[in-house]
């Protein structure tokens, strides 16, 4: 069939219009989430992220032509979707827009606006590979949260902090906290925001903290994972 063919009304769309706007809309989602791939970090970025990518524009469509030109089939498909309570949390903005922009292609090609979704898509992607290639695309090491626990008589923060200057770009004391015992059962914690001059040295720098006390029980966490060294 002729594409210049294709009924584009919204109201009872024919089922080729139908076919041929949800495979368009998940050709451009494929592009947006090879994207999202290439211009990611690989510790930033998760499988069912990016099936959710690929996905989220066919189900955009979905609504969009089921509403069509109806308000009461709009604020029935509003009240039904207030029943689903969406609780996932999104740590990088840089995730909602890729996101935002997967919807954007589905309800563009939802109502047949394929030159908008096509034109949009491209200059989006075309951005995020320009943003990456420059200063503002730099990896840095992800900031983490350093926690050390110990038992002992001594206050060892200048130590710690010593050997923080040394491997980290930068860190940040977050809380300190100790007990009401005695000298000689006195409990530290310390946490510390921190991110690494090199990830890869991650492990010489609990091994220089254990250095200054072999009773540190160390815990470094990130968004997704944690790393303990005893």
């Amino acid at each position: 069939m002729d594409y210049f063919s294709l009924q584009t009304t919204a109201e009872f769309p024919p089922f080729f219009s139908v076919l041929y706007s949800v495979m368009f809309a998940f050709s451009l989602a494929v592009l947006v989430a090879f994207t999202y791939y290439r211009t990611t970090e690989i510790a930033g970025y998760s499988t069912p992220f990016i099936q959710s990518l690929i996905l989220s524009p066919i189900v955009a469509i979905m609504v969009i032509q089921a509403i069509g030109d109806s308000v009461a089939i709009g604020l029935g498909m509003l009240g039904a979707l207030a029943i689903i309570r969406f609780r996932t949390n999104f740590r990088n903005p840089r995730n909602i827009i890729f996101l935002f922009a997967s919807l954007a292609i589905g309800i563009s090609c939802g109502v047949y606006g394929f030159e908008i979704a096509i034109v949009g898509t491209l200059f989006f992607c075309l951005t995020a590979f320009m943003l990456n290639s420059t200063f503002l695309g730099e990896k840095y090491p992800p900031i983490g949260v350093l926690r050390i626990n110990y038992g002992g008589k001594e206050d060892l923060k200048a130590p710690i902090e010593e050997e923080l200057s040394k491997w980290c770009k930068s860190y940040n004391l977050l809380m300190v906290r100790t007990n009401d015992a005695e000298e000689a059962g006195r409990n530290y914690q310390y946490n510390y925001q921190i991110r690494m001059r090199k990830q890869e040295e991650q492990t010489f720098l609990f091994a220089a903290l254990k250095e200054v006390n072999p009773q540190f029980s160390i815990r470094m966490e990130y968004d997704t994972v944690s790393e303990t060294f005893n």
